[in-house]
């Protein structure tokens, strides 16, 4: 059987890769996309407790690329956002507001984002996708990538110009070319649950630093809310055995009852948190991209909204080599693509990794800070504002958005 040929092929149907078959699919580039799980499994999961904070330019890409119709209807606004230490002085509020926006962005489930994402991907006519397929093999033959697919006995072979990995955090892509990675084992897990309250949250998400690691509550509904707790790993295995009244008493010491009482705390999901970078991120002919292009902790919910802002971006710029008629996979444009968005990479990774680092530690010159910067944050002219484009992921002018 003959290879199949394509201009472009993004491993990994994930939430990046998927964002970026969607920026891509108008274009006049054959596109193929390869997962390993079935599509028709990517379903609504009741057991999936993980949300994900959407930037307000976060909508605006998703609005670009056609799907935000149905992800509001499952979205939950935030139009501000309060930051606290527990037991100490010291509180920041952001509001949209005062950035002269309708809000900071929304939360939503993870299941159903990528549920939304992967059923446009596959109703996209011009999007050609190979799921459940694993790639085996890739080798650089003659200015062309060869792919093997292979699941179970059934094995495929397509040739691609490009190869774009977003195959996430463990990338196997990554591994099969030899690129290494940084990681940064910050020795926590997070924790992730559903919570319910007697009082409305009025779209305000909370996070406060405690003694035990930061905890985050962002709305999913008028009295419930996504709860993500990062702590030791000693924390979370007893957390993931103590009986539901215990966490609840728990919770309730730690935030009070600003949200009135707690009713309710499903079970939590956890996984280990780590920051990785990848040490290059393309050659010519391949390219790294979300997730297996740099993983964050979880601290300012900005690993989605980066990866994609770099898959708009890297859309943006092959798009327009190609226009121009020059070779979309060669280095030199992957590069242009990799410098364009080197500024907000470095600038998000950095800012998550001092929070982290920073606001997680116990030493007591530490703590005697922590409040001052909080306090810093309502004092400094311009101080919150920093910190809200930040978060926004509106520091950039782009023309995706």
């Amino acid at each position: 059987m003959s290879d199949e040929s394509y201009d472009i092929v993004i491993v990994g149907g994930g939430l990046v890769g998927n964002s970026l078959a969607l920026a891509l699919a108008e274009s006049s580039l054959r596109i193929a996309v390869i997962e390993a799980i079935d599509y028709e499994q990517k379903t609504d999961s009741a057991d999936d407790n993980r949300a994900i904070g959407l930037s307000y330019t976060s909508q605006r890409i998703l609005q670009k690329l056609g799907v935000w119709p149905k992800i509001e209807t499952k979205a939950h606004s935030i139009d501000s956002v309060h930051i606290s230490l527990q037991g100490r002085f010291g509180v920041a509020t952001i509001s949209a507001a005062e950035q002269g926006l309708a809000s900071l962005g929304c939360n939503i489930d993870i299941h159903y984002l990528q549920k939304i994402l992967a059923d446009s991907v596959r109703l996209e006519a011009h999007l050609v996708l190979y799921a459940p397929y694993r790639v085996s093999a890739c080798q650089r033959v003659e200015g062309q990538w060869q792919l093997t697919l292979t699941n179970g006995p059934i094995e495929k072979n397509l040739k691609a110009r490009l190869v774009v990995a977003a195959d996430g955090s463990d990338s196997e892509l990554r591994c099969t070319m030899g690129i290494t990675a940084q990681v940064w084992d910050y020795q926590q897990s997070a924790l992730v649950s559903r919570l319910t309250f007697s009082k409305p949250l009025n779209n305000r998400s909370y996070e406060r630093f405690t003694p035990l690691g930061l905890m985050a509550i962002l709305p999913a509904g008028e009295r419930e809310a996504t709860f993500i707790w990062s702590t030791t790993h000693d924390k979370a295995a007893y957390w993931q055995t103590a009986d539901e009244k215990t966490r609840l008493q728990q919770l309730q010491n730690v935030w009070g009852y600003r949200l009135g009482r707690l009713h309710s705390i499903s079970p939590a999901i956890h996984y280990p948190l780590r920051r990785i970078e990848a040490n290059e991120l393309y050659r010519d002919g391949f390219v790294l991209i979300g997730n297996a292009a740099q993983t964050l902790h979880p601290v300012a919910a900005q690993g989605f909204n980066l990866g994609l802002r770099s898959a708009m971006m890297l859309a943006e710029v092959l798009q327009s080599a190609q226009k121009i008629g020059r070779d979309y996979a060669e280095a030199a444009i992957l590069a242009e693509y990799v410098n364009k968005q080197a500024a907000d990479r470095k600038q998000i990774a950095h800012f998550t990794h001092f929070l982290v680092s920073r606001f997680s530690r116990d030493k007591e010159f530490v703590k005697q800070w922590q409040p001052l910067a909080l306090c810093g944050l309502e004092w400094i002219p311009g101080a919150k504002s920093l910190l809200a484009r930040l978060g926004l992921g509106g520091a950039q002018k782009a023309l995706w958005v």
